[in-house]
């Protein structure tokens, strides 16, 4: 019994192929799915949306916020940190004679100074009664500075502990929060069970208190401040939001919807209360030294309404974190930033939508893939999942500029890439193992090689059906494998539009494996060319990328159309040899053309279309290497010189068939009897116009 050849049973075989080929995608998005649940987490895209901000820095072309640092200079001017708060106090008295709207000190006063009187006295022991009296009656600095601190809108700094193990610094007990939440900040922000804030007199003096941890995220970069925590049970604002609060003499700090707000200025965050700032740099004029502070006369109104900063901002004395922006930045003018982002709006923000329409994003380009990929072949397959993916790319770009929005473009992309790879491999598996079927059902029957010669010479057209494919052309073809199956094919047939179409090619390699490729090549040649509509190169082009998909061989093809009306012929050259032009006169010439490479050398590659004109009685003889590098006993070459010889003698009483004849005897004839180097093709065609 042998297998039916029926179309129904061809069509139940082509279902059932792409059937297995869709499953496989399915499986490959399930577990790309998977995979990415399992291991991104929530730092998948980030190292994109860093990048994002590093080639799109947030503009800022003035702000409010002015830092002063306790830098270098300050240091070696007041001595080193800490300083005596008598020092904070008199800075504390200039910003405010200055004008400034509201003072926040980005340090934590835990614990008494150290420069107390009775410190002092103690480390004297030679004092006299007297003068130990006099030390003794001298106010407390923390008094000094904390009087300063009342005289200014002042917001100091908290911090939270989230390990109990761990033993709280300074002040441990519940601290008071000045800020008011409209409605109670969600359960999900970031808890502390414990938390440590400044000596009693400097808390008193302050109107407000605001966290600072803002711990970076798993990779060490540090992407945004808390807005809001819970620290020791209370709710607690963010140092940069009460900062803004007490400058803008609000009393409520609003929340929900995923955001805060306070008198107007909402400020998205993340579920957890944090904000993501949109880094930037900060102008000219919004820092100064504190020692210059301390040196600018007492009447001078240089700070007025503006927020001010202190914190440190000397390397081994602040806090320094790494930002999206790949530069190492104190916590201060981060914190600066954050305020003047609260301000003027400087958030970036990742929509509770945006993971859901990614995921779906993502399952939709499985299902486009899983669905036209077995259709398309690999050049339209190819090109949409550039396009598709180049789109994402830059509509996700284009939020970022536009809207400040951060959507992944990754995350569905690689869903989509896995899936089509599933779909490429299974169509590899798939097409390998028709062709062993086809290959083991050949050699079942007639034999391997037999068989390959038979199914060979069946798919080539044989020389009575060229001489009557049109009345106005004389074509003709001959083909010997150099053994008994070869690698060089050729093929020509009638468009629907009237021209004919022709190519000539040569497999590299010889044997079954070269005609094995020689006629899936010839397949492909002959479905490409057929295709109405589609200009030769762009038919080329697809031809190679198609083989190209699996291929380790490549392949020199020479494809061309002729309009027997006019004798106009259009040519594509892909690594082949250039043809041969014979004029009605009997001149001989190469035609020069500037083709391509080889096909299945680059997927990629394009082909120029080139032209040629024939007039009645002149012809076109395409060859393969067989022709020119057939060898004698003595090792010589049969040449170009050869061929030129033979083709010069061709007459016009003389048909296609003839010229064929007798460049193919030539070429044996020069052999003697040598066993052929390599397959020999010849296509010879006139246009008798």
């Amino acid at each position: 019994m042998t297998d039916s050849n029926s179309p129904s049973d061809h069509r139940v075989r082509v279902a059932a192929r792409q059937a297995r080929i869709r499953m496989a995608g399915a499986v490959g998005a399930a577990l790309i799915a998977l995979l990415l649940a399992w291991s991104a987490g929530p730092l998948f895209p980030e190292p994109l949306f860093d990048r994002y901000q590093r080639l799109h820095p947030r503009p800022i072309p003035a702000t409010r916020v002015l830092i002063v640092r306790i830098d270098a200079e300050s240091l070696r001017t007041l001595g080193p940190w800490p300083w005596p708060r008598s020092y904070l106090a008199a800075l504390t008295d200039r910003l405010r004679e200055g004008g400034a709207a509201a003072v926040g000190y980005d340090i934590l006063f835990a614990e008494a100074d150290p420069s107390q009187p009775q410190r002092f006295a103690d480390a004297f022991p030679d004092l006299s009664a007297a003068a130990r009296a006099e030390v003794a009656r001298l106010r407390p600095l923390d008094e000094t500075f904390a009087q300063a601190a009342a005289r200014v809108p002042a917001v100091v700094a908290r911090t939270g502990i989230a390990d109990t193990a761990v033993e709280a610094f300074g002040p441990a007990a519940a601290l008071s929060v000045e800020a008011r939440f409209v409605p109670a900040p969600p359960s999900t922000i970031e808890a502390f069970p414990r938390a440590a804030g400044n000596v009693e007199a400097i808390e008193f003096a302050a109107a407000g208190a605001g966290i600072i941890n803002g711990e970076p995220d798993r990779d060490g970069v540090t992407r945004g401040p808390p807005m809001v925590a819970r620290l020791a049970g209370q709710p607690t604002p963010g140092f940069a939001l009460e900062l803004a609060r007490v400058a803008l003499g609000r009393e409520t700090i609003e929340t929900g919807g995923g955001a805060v707000a306070v008198g107007g200025h909402r400020i998205p965050v993340a579920p957890d209360g944090r904000a993501r700032l949109w880094f930037g740099t900060l102008p000219d004029g919004a820092e100064v030294s504190a020692v210059n502070v301390l040196r600018q006369p007492r009447t001078a109104q240089a700070y007025k309404d503006r927020i001010v900063l202190i914190g440190p901002a000397s390397v081994g004395l602040g806090d320094v974190r790494t930002t999206p922006l790949g530069r190492p930045q104190f916590g201060v003018r981060i914190h600066a930033q954050a305020v003047d982002a609260v301000l003027t709006g400087g958030w970036l923000a990742r929509p509770a939508w945006a993971l859901p329409a990614e995921w779906g994003l993502g399952i939709g380009l499985a299902l486009i893939a899983i669905a036209g990929f077995p259709r398309w072949g690999a050049a339209r397959s190819s090109l949409v999942s550039f396009g598709v993916s180049a789109a994402i790319f830059a509509g996700s770009w284009a939020a970022f500029v536009g809207w400040q929005l951060l959507l992944d473009p990754v995350r569905p992309v690689l869903i989509g890439f896995v899936t089509g790879v599933a779909i490429t491999i299974a169509d590899f598996v798939e097409t390998g193992r028709a062709a062993r079927h086809l290959r083991e059902s050949a050699l079942a029957s007639q034999g391997e090689m037999k068989a390959a010669r038979d199914i060979q010479q069946a798919m080539l057209p044989d020389r009575a059906h060229l001489a009557g494919l049109d009345p106005r052309l004389d074509l003709d073809a001959w083909l010997e494998p150099a053994q008994l199956i070869g690698g060089d094919l050729y093929d020509a047939f009638r468009m629907t539009d009237g021209r004919v179409a022709f190519l000539i090619g040569d497999v590299t390699g010889k044997g079954a494996s070269a005609a094995l490729f020689m006629a899936v090549s010839k397949a492909l040649a002959h479905s490409w060319l057929r295709r109405g509509g589609l200009p030769l190169d762009l038919a080329m082009f697809a031809l190679n990328a198609e083989l190209a998909i699996d291929s380790l061989v490549e392949v020199t093809m020479l494809c061309g159309i002729i309009d027997p009306a006019t004798g106009a012929v259009d040519l594509v050259n892909a690594g082949h040899e250039n043809p041969w032009v014979v004029r009605a006169d009997g001149r001989v010439e190469a035609l020069a053309m500037e083709g391509g490479l080889p096909l299945c050398t680059l997927p990629g590659v394009t082909y120029p279309l080139e032209h040629a004109q024939l007039a009645p009685g002149e012809g076109l003889v395409f060859i393969t290497d067989g022709v020119r590098e057939a060898q004698n006993g003595s090792g010589g070459f049969f040449g170009s010189e050869r061929t030129h010889d033979v083709l010069a003698g061709w007459r016009p009483d003389e048909s296609a068939h003839d010229i064929t004849g007798r460049l193919v005897e030539a070429v044996r004839a020069f052999e003697a009897g040598t066993p052929p180097s390599d397959d020999l093709t010849v296509v010879v065609l006139r246009y008798r116009g």
